[in-house]
């Protein structure tokens, strides 16, 4: 973890991670990217091995969890990247097949994270599978950013948003409190960020532009 022009930068590479095993049992790791204390908001790269199913489970926080790397497969659909599952509090949801080829996730979690399985889905079904294909890029204010929302609902104030960037465009006033480099890079004064990068915008802090000069793709983390 690095301050570089205001931002908090958190390389995918350098992030710790944790074994599952040693938390709920499941065979999966837990790389962490920041925990927002302040909000309850806690952002993690999970990495699911080839053969893993999620069981059915329930957690007292929301999260929206992202694909990143090939598919989980929830109530018969296959998620792609950028597909979203939305996990409200205290609703049991799942299982998620990860058996085909494994899968790596982004999870922002607001409150709690720690899950317990259950046998049985609730009778009411608040969880949603968001397919990120089928929501239109939007243009924006900025020049050369195109924007589609994934979540402004379900998970607290989170607002989870993918943002993609033309070749040589620049963002001068970073509108989100984080967000990860899913395709393409981000140029931070001298530093590269490139896929599964990380950075952070602390509050009430001056930070530089952004550029990107070959266009990238982000997952970006607001709380409304």
């Amino acid at each position: 973890m690095l301050s570089k022009g205001g931002f908090t930068i958190v390389r995918q590479a350098e992030i710790p991670w944790e074994d599952r095993k040693n938390v709920d049992g499941w065979p999966s790791r837990a790389g962490l990217y920041y925990d927002d204390r302040e909000n309850e908001l806690c952002m993690r790269l999970i990495d699911y091995p080839v053969g893993s199913i999620e069981p059915r489970h329930v957690h007292a926080g929301a999260h929206a969890t992202t694909v990143l790397k090939h598919t989980a497969i929830v109530d018969g659909l296959t998620l792609v990247p950028l597909d979203v599952v939305v996990g409200p509090s205290n609703e049991p949801h799942g299982p998620l097949d990860y058996q085909r080829d494994g899968c790596k996730l982004f999870s922002a979690f607001v409150g709690s994270y720690y899950h317990s399985e259950v046998a049985r889905l609730s009778s009411t079904k608040h969880y949603r599978l968001v397919q990120s294909g089928k929501i239109p890029w939007q243009a924006t204010a900025t020049d050369g950013m195109e924007a589609k929302t994934l979540v402004d609902h379900g998970v607290g104030r989170l607002l989870l948003q993918a943002l993609r960037f033309t070749p040589g465009a620049k963002l001068a006033r970073a509108p989100m409190l984080a967000a990860l480099v899913v395709e393409g890079a981000a140029v931070i004064e001298d530093e590269t960020l490139g896929e599964w990068d990380f950075y952070y915008v602390p509050r009430g802090v001056e930070h530089a532009t952004i550029s990107f000069p070959g266009g990238a793709t982000l997952l970006a983390v607001s709380l409304r």
